[in-house]
């Protein structure tokens, strides 16, 4: 009989410990959902640069026009092949409608650098 209880105690242990587990888990589950909740997304900002295989770098900075909450951007592409630089602005980006691509200034590198020196 001591037997007996004895087994019935061990097993009353082990049946209330699995819910103290399953409740733990569901609270480190839910704090990790709240924090993964705080994590800012990841929005595109100018100023970012690109480099492709056939020989392009591509950068966006902000030209400093443009209403304050949202600037115009200018677009630098270099091309390696051909040593040329391409400046490339968006007037009135904000309105797409009126808005355009335009070349404002194009170089030989190697120029540029010999009128640096």
């Amino acid at each position: 009989m001591i037997t007996g209880s004895h087994d019935d105690m061990n097993r009353r242990t082990n049946i209330s410990a699995s819910p103290v587990l399953w409740a733990s888990a569901f609270v480190i589950t839910a704090l990790a959902i709240m924090q993964a909740g705080r994590l800012s997304p990841n929005p595109a900002y100018a100023g970012q640069a690109v480099t492709t295989d056939e020989g392009f770098s591509m950068v966006t900075t902000s030209s400093g026009q443009g209403p304050q909450t949202e600037r115009y951007d200018v677009l630098y592409i270099i091309d390696s092949a051909e040593e040329s630089m391409f400046i490339y602005y968006i007037e009135n980006a904000n309105t797409p409608t009126t808005s355009r691509l335009d070349l404002k200034n194009g170089a030989y590198l190697p120029s540029l650098f010999n009128a640096a020196r």
